[in-house]
């Protein structure tokens, strides 16, 4: 039996990665930030702490940013790696090669989780020094986050080769595997906060959803227990394990049953079949060589064209696809309601409106970037901007047009966010100026994530490319500046704290809604006028780069 390091797909795999600037561009940006939040933390005295929770502070923030890394680094490439190789035909030769399947599989998997441990080794002189200050074991802290982190890293890279074998782009390969991921760690909290802490079927379906989560892990790794038991959270990081090594295994089967070269041959699309006796076909080419538009319907002249051709062109943009994002909303938003009833009725405002905030930021981040990157992106793949380039449309109404398309999407998707917070108000009704403020801050995010991604995509070469940074920067955003908070106390106190947070209009949601550890900052207007700014800035630069890429060579 040959061993996993002999296994030549694995050997290409790592050294391929490890040749590359990026991953090394990874690991030094973990060392960094790893040490980096232990020098802000670390005690100024020569004292160990081994009862309070000195050591616990310095230790929660980075759990948590261990968890974001891995997040954002480990899906990346095996959510390109086979449908790469059967664009390039290189997985046709190797399927009928002597290697099986499971070698194939395996190499791959293990040299990303090989890569992934690397990346977590490079923090253990960080975990080491909170194990020094006194007050975090091995046993109960150090242990169960190195065994959760390594259980991420095999399930997300188990993940991104599901859904890598089955996708016909790596763009597209990318987008719904950052979606799995996200959906995995933030909307699979959902269903606890729906169900609350009761008894009954539905309720247990929820736990074992919510024990897919790292979130449910780390609240009880990092003594966050009376956090999550507040809103219905009792499983913890042995339960994740358990569960997601089944995920694992269940995806690792369906994958290699997935690597036959008979099922991934895929019949070229026929076209359709016109008869050429009757009438109405003769009048069609008669038509056709007078006018070749006659046959589709005109642009009116208040419409951007561009606009029009995305929607026209998009996969997600055609008429059947926006019915289903409607109704989609729709569900959602009836969903919503019904949490915003039981939960305000039953827990309380507070508690029912983090969590809301939470998965409605979700959303955004899961259907955002997959759109805005490709704006631009793509056109350059594919080719099409030289022709786009040649038209006479400036490039103002380009960028206009590019945009709104994605603009409009979103607003689709905050139309499922009004109903839940229309129920609060009347449950509540001293809260309306509050959710007011909400719903303002949730535009404001939609505005940083549609022109973030589009800024992005500018500068971008490549669909797959554009769609990964556009993820890690929108990621590094909203969720890094609350790693910012989770140090508050010390050393950054509260002026700082509040400052950074201006950054993230979701925690401007979640201070008008008076979350816990949220509501003794106040960030609006500030974070308006600040995620405004960033917008504009963003528009800006996009404006300025498109200008210059519609110039001659």
């Amino acid at each position: 039996m040959i061993l996993f390091w002999q296994n030549p797909l694995y050997q290409r795999e790592l050294l391929d990665r490890l040749r590359s600037g990026k991953t090394l561009a990874a690991i030094l940006a973990v060392a960094i930030i790893s040490s980096g939040l232990v020098l802000l933390r670390w005690p100024s005295d020569n004292t160990v702490d081994v009862i309070s929770q000195g050591a616990m502070l310095v230790f929660r923030p980075l759990a948590f940013a261990l968890t974001l890394a891995v997040m954002m680094l480990v899906p990346a490439f095996p959510a390109t790696s086979l449908v790469a190789e059967r664009k390039k035909g290189t997985l046709t030769l190797l399927l009928n090669s002597p290697t099986t399947p499971w070698k194939i599989y395996l190499g791959k998997l293990l040299s990303n989780v090989t890569l992934s441990f690397i990346l977590i080794s490079v923090s253990m002189p960080a975990l080491a020094a909170c194990f020094a200050m006194g007050g975090v074991s091995v046993k109960d802290h150090l242990g169960p986050l190195a065994i959760v982190l390594v259980v991420m890293a095999v399930q997300y890279s188990a993940i991104g080769l599901w859904i890598s074998v089955r996708s016909a782009s790596s763009d597209a390969s990318l987008r719904w595997t950052y979606a799995a991921v996200l959906a995995l760690t933030v909307l699979s909290l959902g269903p606890i906060v729906l169900t609350g802490d009761i008894a009954g079927v539905y309720a247990t379906v929820a736990r074992w959803m919510t024990a897919s989560s790292p979130m449910s892990a780390l609240f009880q790794i990092t003594g966050y227990e009376a956090v999550a038991a507040s809103i219905g959270i009792r499983t913890g990081w042995f339960e994740f394990c358990i569960l997601n090594a089944i995920v694992t295994a269940a995806l690792a089967i369906v994958t290699v049953r997935k690597l036959d070269p008979v099922l991934l041959d895929r019949a070229r699309p026929t076209g359709k079949v016109v008869g050429v006796t009757t009438k109405k076909s003769i009048l069609r080419r008669i038509a056709y060589l007078v006018d070749p538009n006659s046959r589709k319907s005109g642009i009116p002249f208040w419409l951007n064209p561009i606009m029009v051709k995305e929607f026209r062109t998009r996969k997600f943009g055609r008429l059947h696809w926006l019915i289903r994002l409607v109704a989609i909303c729709a569900i959602i938003s009836l969903m919503l309601t019904v949490l915003a009833a039981v939960g305000a009725t039953g827990w309380g405002v507070d508690k029912i409106a983090g969590p809301m905030v939470l998965m409605q930021v979700a959303l955004m981040l899961l259907v955002g970037p997959s759109l805005g990157a490709n704006l631009i992106a793509s056109e350059v793949e594919s080719g099409g901007w030289q022709i786009l380039r040649s038209t006479p449309i400036s490039p103002i109404r380009v960028m206009i047009g590019k945009v709104m398309s994605v603009v409009w999407t979103m607003l689709l998707v905050l139309l499922a966010t009004i109903p839940g917070y229309a129920v609060m108000s009347f449950i509540q009704p001293a809260m309306s100026g509050q959710v007011g403020n909400v719903i303002i801050s949730l535009l404001v995010a939609v505005a940083m994530v549609v022109s973030i991604s589009a800024c992005v995509s500018s500068f971008a070469r490549a669909t797959a490319a554009a769609t990964a940074s556009a993820y890690g920067t929108l990621l590094t955003i909203f969720a890094g500046t609350l790693l910012v908070w989770l140090a508050r106390g010390r050393p950054f106190g509260p002026i700082f704290i509040e400052r950074v947070l201006t950054f993230n209009p979701a925690a401007a949601a979640l201070s008008e809604m008076n979350s816990p550890g949220f509501e003794l900052y106040n960030l609006t207007p500030a974070a308006w006028w600040v995620g405004g700014g960033i917008s504009l800035g963003c528009m800006l630069i996009l404006s300025v780069r498109l200008w210059r890429m519609t110039k001659p060579d």
